[in-house]
């Protein structure tokens, strides 16, 4: 459905975004990662002894075992084991993490995600050099919040890394029969326009799209963006998941327009056989995946310099979560994890955060939050990861767009859960 464009957004309080970071790159653990079995770890009867438990920060443990690599890069990350949710149910759970919303079935089309959101505030300081879309999502499926009541441009490039080529890469060989086809079609636009005199509301969003697609397809540089090398390849984990981990660095690293980066890791909703190494997919996969793709990626990106002499890592805000936690203590009779909305932890790194901490904690079976860690005394939700991300990239965080097609105010974070009024804040714990 084709939505207005929203010119009246306005501050509802005052508030102080951090502005810390000019990029931010979320990891969205698809399935929601069992947080007792990941970074709020809890060792009991159930917990596979190659797990390898070690403290290795006071009141900071990690299964090493799964995760070696994020294990050495400790001092660069921060925990927060205090977090909770409001759904259960994957789909409203996944758009509630990604909106800071609840689901209202009357504007699930209206609301924007958080990276559109971003998008939209960085708008204004777009450059002429500019070429990528200002949000870019990999591996993502149709039911991807996009860019709501906000314009089409705001919308998010999908790239898939699960097998082909990216259809931005124009071949030498081809690129004269490229330029012709363009002209064609530039021709072809401006006849039908003329013929058809205004344009309808879908012909505009097939428009920018094409126009923004042309525009990264003409840049001398898309090429050596989406290049990824064996070696690198196989650095990285040699997964889908490491795969758009070159991609992420190698989009920012270009800084060329893209601020908002979402990875969609699926597969962590493991009901059953969760410890079980002879399934394709399981605990120990998922984290392999997560372990290699992610602690190289933070590596890199703190060895890459940007022109303001800061490293990337100082210039990125990295958050990684899943939509809620798992059931706690000892695994079901299915040999694994069913959903969990009282727990769940999240990691974040770059931009300022605070590495080698953790903040708040749940009890001995991971099943209740029982320390905040955080001004707020409180459980953290997905709106204070919202708030925190906006700040962070300097945006307010109690914006609100007015003039939404349903006529109903769009808060950039919702202060009114299903249950209960928030007094939402950014995670200032976090950050040293």
């Amino acid at each position: 459905m084709p939505m207005i464009r929203p010119v009246n957004v306005v501050a509802k309080e005052r508030v102080k975004p951090r502005g810390t970071a000019d990029f931010c790159l979320f990891v969205f653990l698809q399935g929601g990662a069992s947080h007792l079995d990941t970074f709020d770890v809890k060792e009991g009867r159930w917990t596979p002894p190659d797990f390898d438990i070690r403290t290795l920060k006071p009141d900071l443990r990690l299964p090493v075992g799964l995760f070696p690599k994020l294990g050495q890069k400790l001092d660069r990350l921060a925990i927060v084991r205090s977090m909770e949710t409001w759904e259960t149910e994957h789909g409203r759970a996944t758009y509630y993490l990604h909106v800071a919303h609840p689901v209202s079935p009357a504007r699930v089309r209206e609301m924007p995600s958080l990276g559109a959101v971003v998008a939209y505030e960085f708008h204004n300081r777009r450059r002429l050099t500019d070429f990528l879309p200002p949000f870019v999502s990999m591996n993502y499926a149709h039911d991807q919040v996009k860019e709501g009541c906000l314009d089409s441009q705001f919308a998010p490039l999908n790239l898939d890394t699960r097998g082909g080529d990216f259809p931005f890469v124009v071949p030498e060989n081809e690129a004269s029969r490229f330029e012709r086809r363009v002209k064609y079609l530039n021709a072809m636009t401006e006849l039908s326009a003329g013929l058809s005199g205004s344009k309808s509301s879908h012909e505009q969003k097939l428009e920018v799209y094409r126009n923004d697609a042309l525009t990264m397809m003409e840049s001398p540089q898309i090429t050596a963006i989406l290049r990824m090398e064996e070696e690198e390849k196989k650095r990285y984990g040699a997964s889908s998941f490491g795969d758009a981990c070159i991609l992420a660095r190698n989009l920012l690293a270009a800084d060329a327009g893209a601020h908002f980066i979402a990875i969609h890791q699926g597969g962590w909703d493991l009901h059953t056989n969760i410890y079980d190494k002879t399934e394709k997919s399981n605990h120990y996969t998922l984290s392999r995946e997560l372990d290699n793709g992610l602690a190289e990626l933070i590596g890199d990106m703190e060895k890459i310099k940007t022109t303001d002499g800061r490293s990337l890592l100082e210039r990125t805000l990295i958050v990684s979560m899943g939509e809620f936690g798992r059931t706690p203590g000892d695994i079901t009779v299915n040999k694994g994890r069913d959903h969990h909305r009282f727990a769940m932890s999240g990691l974040f790194a770059g931009a300022g955060i605070l590495g080698g901490c953790a903040i708040g904690a749940t009890d001995e079976q991971g099943a209740r939050v029982v320390r905040s860690g955080w001004a707020k005394k409180r459980s953290v939700y997905p709106e204070d990861v919202a708030a925190t991300i906006y700040s962070a990239l300097g945006i307010d965080w109690t914006k609100e767009i007015t003039n939404t097609p349903s006529g109903r105010v769009f808060r950039y974070v919702e202060p009114q859960s299903g249950t209960n009024f928030l007094d939402v804040a950014e995670i200032a714990e976090l950050f040293a």
